[in-house]
């Protein structure tokens, strides 16, 4: 045999096993399925064994299914059920399945709301699903899911200045929008000076990563009366906006308790208009 032939058959013998390699390797690929992230750890880290039922009778979430900016997305959950105190939504959680913190936060709700509708602002960080979960005080977990396309939302510098959002930090405002419905509830909408950062943000002058600080919990009573308090991370948008309902009767006053992660706490009473 010739040293030509030698070669060439050398060469063919280990072409024809990096061909074989190749072809394990893409089966494999393809054979490889994306880890359900809600199935496989968030379902069992926050409900454990309970049975989520289709919650379409029970809550209607509304999102966009392209979010204009995913650092502030709108969500809204709406109650298709009545707050009473024989039958109400206790707790209800918001998600973002592929956040870096998916769990956005836990609603604690009472019947003193009237309604148990909740409006706010989240970060989303890649196309994911969304999913909120009721849970009734009569011990029932109840789910629905929609698909959010947004990119970016945890890691986009804030909207703005940092100095200026620091000198602002904890300023509240409350008001009530329109007039009372049928039942004599209101919409109510509180907003809270804070940067939340997520922890993922670049300082833009320096280029460095700013520490995570944001809002832990707001806390709110109507005349004395806890009604509503929001258990939140850094999947909240900066500048945390919360609108819901209340049942003020003639009037009142409404007081928010605020505490964030590095321990800064605010308090600050409002008087309710109709």
């Amino acid at each position: 045999m010739s040293i030509h032939d030698l070669i060439f058959r050398t060469t063919s013998f280990f072409a024809l096993i990096l061909s074989a390699l190749s072809l394990f390797s893409a089966g494999a690929v393809a054979n490889q399925s994306e880890v359900d992230v809600w199935e496989a750890f968030l379902k069992p880290k926050h409900f454990g064994q309970a049975e989520l039922l289709d919650g379409a009778e029970i809550i209607e979430l509304k999102t966009p299914y392209r979010s204009e900016d995913a650092a502030f997305t709108p969500i809204s959950i709406n109650a298709r059920i009545p707050q009473t105190s024989e039958r109400y939504i206790e707790t209800l959680h918001l998600f973002v399945d592929r956040n870096p913190e998916p769990h956005v936060g836990a609603f604690h709700l009472t019947p003193a709301l009237g309604r148990a509708d909740l409006a706010l602002r989240v970060r989303v960080e890649q196309y994911t699903n969304v999913r909120a979960v009721a849970v009734l005080n009569t011990g029932e977990h109840y789910l629905v899911t929609n698909f959010v396309k947004a990119q970016g939302g945890c890691s986009a510098p804030a909207g703005s200045d940092y100095e200026r959002a620091m000198a602002r930090i904890g300023k509240m405002k409350f008001r009530t929008v329109g007039e009372p419905n049928a039942d004599q509830t209101v919409v109510a909408q509180f907003n809270l000076a804070h940067p939340n950062v997520t922890g993922m943000q670049k300082d833009q002058r320096t280029q460095l990563i700013r520490p995570a600080h944001f809002v832990k919990e707001v806390r709110i009573s109507l005349n004395g009366e806890h009604i509503l308090t929001a258990e939140t991370g850094i999947s909240v948008s900066e500048d945390p906006s919360y609108r819901f309902f209340i049942r003020p009767d003639a009037g009142g006053e409404v007081t928010a308790e605020v505490i964030d992660s590095k321990g800064m706490a605010w308090t600050e009473s409002f008087d309710v208009q109709i």
